[in-house]
């Protein structure tokens, strides 16, 4: 019968069917093939790219594209190789043969500089430009906090959705992927074992590779290590880092610690002793100078004008921080705006919105991984009640976003350095220097964000700790070697137009090149002036009335030659006067350029017809010289 047959062949399929071979399913894996190099590379180097799964859990994930940079040692010594990762940087951007030739970390060992997965060279890139425009309103005075962060947080969702059509999220750009991808790497470029150097926000990926990839990584370096958003996100961390920055310029504050001031054992760790802060100073320099821009916002000048309210100016301190110039030149900049003269905020909000809005997304992709790890963001200071804008964007990342924090990695049982600035360290909760018992603190004073970058001391401890971890010692040269004097207000005049138009595009050139050629000028007249009079003179001819003709041209290269000696004395020993404005002394100085103005009207009386064209064009050169000390040193505006 019909139904019986049927049956029958049922039976025999259900049978065999475990005997059928399942089909494999294609698993992504890893690999590296030769590629352009995607930067410039010393002779010898090789580029490629790592592809890895976007999700090691799909099994048919799409492939993310790493490049990466192999700088080979300069002698073969068999050591350890050295993988790199920097910060928010691209590794485009890098000065590969500075960071590894130069700086000598090839020189005994390969050296591998790799993108992280997510950044502006690895494709796909984790990059969300909506959010970087919310965000640079978001420092705007325009609605409440809460409608600002909702803004960013909008442009984050659409960003996210964006993302997903493309096939992955936020939540596959986390520590622990970055971290496997360094194992992959390691293993298809075939080093049994290596040692990672972080940057900044790669920290959070340093200290977790050592549990992803434990037989591979040998030892961990920290340069300038970010576990949060990125900068100091709170208020109470920003006046913990001013006033170790005052520290440096107060003789009566608290001396920061340095590498020679640590204390090492045969046991290994070498730690620094924070110094014990008064934050009084710095609590009411930022309280005075946010309630000034709360009752009166500024509007920013430039390419991309910003207003800048008292919400926004811990953002702006925070990135101020990073830099060794900047910060030492906050404690006054804070005190000019407190004042009242907010326009010395110009070149620094430039500067920071830019940074701030442009780079961020990865980081705090990052930082949202990491933000359950002890110390990882500072906390707010107990008696603030509220958040800092910094601390709610980085929120909202987290929640838009929907990036899982990852566990915080156990106890390192392998070398670590962290190589840091006491004014950052002074915002850690908990440093990082403690995930290891055989951790080393190496800190070095107003070498900001990026230690090695600044301190070619620092460069030394690095390279020293690689050589032989065990037996490293933190004093081996001037612990201050990158610290820039922090200027006292008696030394600046403020001068916001000179500030902000010599860091723009242009450069300093354009704005001096009025007063280069007024100083040219005015020199060439006082050597022919001297020679005329020394010719008389010899002549023995009256020299009274040619006496006079030379008020003009010696007090006008007076006032230049003094000019360029007083910019380049400040350039050299104390560049963070530039910051701010000019050095106290030049609007002193100018009183010899108007003396020499006055000295033209004797120049006018004894003219002759046929030179008077001359004279009217020196004249004019005189005049708009005099307007440019009016507008650039003077601030008359």
């Amino acid at each position: 019968m019909p139904w019986k047959v049927a049956a029958v062949l049922v039976a025999a399929v259900v049978v065999l069917l475990p005997a059928i071979p399942a089909v494999a399913v294609p698993t992504a894996r890893a690999e590296v093939r030769a590629a352009e190099c995607v930067v410039e590379v010393p002779g010898g180097s090789r580029c490629g790219e790592l592809s890895v799964p976007i999700s090691r859990e799909v099994p048919d994930s799409a492939q993310a594209m790493l490049p990466y940079v192999l700088v080979p040692a300069t002698l073969d010594t068999g050591r350890v190789p050295l993988v790199y990762l920097a910060g928010d940087t691209p590794l485009s951007e890098l000065d590969v043969a500075a960071l590894t030739v130069e700086r000598g970390l090839a020189a005994d060992r390969d050296v591998v500089l790799v993108e992280r997965r997510g950044g502006a060279d690895a494709a796909p890139t984790l990059a969300c430009d909506p959010a970087a425009e919310a965000f640079r309103s978001a420092l705007g005075t325009e609605g409440s906090r809460e409608e600002r962060v909702t803004a960013v947080a909008a442009a984050f969702t659409s960003c996210a959705e964006g993302w997903q059509e493309d096939g992955f999220s936020a939540g596959d750009f986390g520590v622990q992927a970055a971290a496997a991808d360094l194992r992959d790497l390691r293993q298809e470029l075939g080093y049994a074992r290596w040692t990672v150097l972080a940057v900044g926000s790669s920290a959070g990926v340093a200290l977790t590779a050592t549990g992803i990839d434990p037989e591979g990584v040998d030892g961990v370096v920290l340069d300038g290590p970010d576990l949060g958003a990125p900068g100091i996100v709170s208020s109470g961390g920003v006046e913990a880092a001013l006033s170790v920055i005052r520290a440096r310029g107060d003789d009566r504050a608290p001396t920061p610690s340095s590498p020679d001031e640590t204390e090492t054992s045969d046991a290994g760790p070498a730690t620094a002793s924070a110094p014990i802060l008064d934050t009084s100073w710095s609590a009411e320099r930022l309280t005075a100078a946010s309630e000034a821009l709360t009752a009166s916002p500024h509007r920013t000048t430039g390419a991309r004008p910003t207003t800048i309210g008292g919400d926004a100016l811990l953002t702006l301190v925070s990135h101020a921080l990073t830099d060794p110039t900047t910060q030492a030149a906050l404690p006054v900049l804070l005190e000019t705006v407190a004042e009242g003269h907010r326009a010395a905020l110009d070149p620094l909000a430039a500067a920071a919105v830019d940074d701030l809005s442009r780079g961020g997304v990865l980081g705090r992709v990052l930082g949202c991984s990491t933000a359950a790890w002890p110390g990882a963001a500072e906390r707010t200071d107990p008696g603030t009640p509220t958040t800092t804008l910094l601390e709610d964007v980085a929120a909202a990342a987290c929640t838009t976003f929907g990036v899982a924090a990852s566990p915080a990695p156990s106890p390192l049982d392998r070398p670590l350095l962290v190589v840091s600035a006491p004014e950052q360290d002074a915002a850690w909760a908990s440093p990082p220097s403690t995930w290891s018992a055989s951790a080393i603190a190496a800190v070095f004073p107003g070498s900001g964000a990026i230690p090695t970058a600044e301190s070619s001391c620092a460069s030394v401890a690095v390279r020293s700790w690689l050589s032989e971890p065990s037996s490293y010692r933190a004093a081996l040269c001037a612990g201050d070697d990158a610290a820039i004097p922090v200027i006292d207000a008696a030394a600046v005049s403020p001068s916001a137009r000179w500030v902000t138009d010599t860091t723009g595009g242009g450069g300093p050139w354009l704005v001096l090149a009025l007063p280069m050629l007024f100083a040219l000028v005015a020199i060439g007249w006082s050597i022919a002036w001297a020679y005329r009079l020394i010719a008389q003179a010899l002549r023995r001819e009256p020299v009274q009335d040619g006496l006079r003709l030379g008020i003009a041209p010696v007090f006008g290269a007076s006032w230049a030659v003094g000019a360029v000696a007083l910019l380049l004395r400040d350039g050299l020993t104390n560049p963070a006067v530039g910051v701010i404005g000019v050095p106290a002394a030049l609007p002193w100085l100018s009183i010899a350029l108007l003396v020499s103005c006055l000295g033209l009207v004797p120049v006018w009386e004894g003219a002759h017809r046929g030179s008077r064209v001359r004279i009217a064009a020196i004249s004019t050169l005189w005049a708009a010289t005099a307007l440019w000390t009016a507008v650039y040193v003077l601030a008359w505006w």
